[in-house]
This record gives structure tokens, sequence and C-alpha cells, in this order.
């Protein structure tokens, strides 16, 4: 980094501006993250406090205002869960998956676990483009107009791949249940 470019003047440089960044931000910021991993909250708590402290080291580098320092932090995050997937090759397992092992689960409960892990596994398949607008426009709650802008797409292509995502999904979600059903049967 440039040595002008290290203190120079941002919109979030300032720390009261950047605290105000912060909490303006931080709920955000872990659902996408949390969206992203599928859980644990405990993880994805971590990495949103990882991705604010490399935001905080590169504020000087922030380009644009304020209201665009969203995006800015949802790159920086997505780079923290991959840094944080590549550390960790091995998989943890899911609170889910402990919730299963639990002698007091009801069947119903059994079912809702499962469903809900099926419907993880499902958007963890997905190719990382996909699920990432998926969880902007499904968890975070952007227009098309504001993901197309983020992630480089046209708004045409972006709400083409959330239709044919969905449509898929649907799919899949469908002959997995129906399979799961068949076979408690």
């Amino acid at each position: 980094m440039n040595i002008l470019q290290r203190f120079r003047q941002t919109a979030i440089s300032a720390p009261t501006a950047f605290s105000e960044m912060y909490e303006r931000n931080r709920v955000a910021v872990f659902r996408y993250i949390y969206s992203l991993m599928g859980g644990p909250a405990d993880d994805a708590e971590d990495l949103t406090a990882e991705t604010f402290i490399r935001a905080w080291k590169a504020r000087h580098a922030f380009e644009g205002n304020v209201d665009s320092a969203i995006g800015w932090l949802l790159r920086i995050a997505k780079r923290v869960v991959i840094d944080n997937h590549r550390r960790n090759s091995v998989r943890r397992t899911s609170a889910l998956q402990s919730d299963l092992k639990s002698e007091t689960t009801t069947e119903e409960e059994f079912l809702r676990i499962q469903q809900g892990e099926e419907l993880l596994n499902l958007l963890k398949d997905l190719p990382t483009e996909h699920r990432e607008i998926l969880i902007l426009r499904y968890v975070l709650d952007w227009k098309v107009n504001q993901i197309a802008t983020h992630v480089g797409l046209s708004e045409n292509h972006v709400s083409v791949i959330i239709h044919r995502t969905l449509t898929n999904l649907r799919k899949q979600w469908t002959s997995s249940s129906v399979g799961k059903s068949h076979e408690t049967h």
C-alpha cells in the first residue's frame, strides 16, 4: 500500500465514521457469512469479527460513500470465508448433526432437522455465484439491481440465475423429499 494512501481520508477512515458503518452493517455481514457457511453461528460470528478487523486495517483504501460500504464489506467477508474454508479443510459436524444425536429428539423434530440439513446440503452444492446471489436476494433482501451491480452482471442475468436456481432447487427438494418419504413408509 502506498504511504500516502495509508493515511488518506475516506468516508470511513475516522473511528467514529467506521463505528457507525459497523453498527449499520454488522447484522447484514453476519447473515451473509452465516448463509455462505451454513453455520454454526459461533464460527460466523468469528468470521464477521475478522471481516471488520480487515476492513478497519484497509479503511484508508476504501473508495466510495458510507452507503456503498456494504458491497465492500461483503467482498471482504467472501474472502474471509474462502480463507477460513482453506484453513479448515476438514469439515466440522454441524449443530444440526449434534441435535440428531440427542435422545430427546422427537420424530417431528428429527424430520425438521433432517429437512433443514438437506436444504443446507442442496444450497452448498450450488455454484458459489448462484448461492451468493440467493443469499443477497433472500437473506439480505437486496433488490435485483443491487445484486447485479455487486456481482458485475446485468439485472436480466441475475433474474435468470435466481429463477433457474430456484426451479432446480425445487426439483431437487421435491425428488429428495419424495425419496425420503418412500424410505420411511
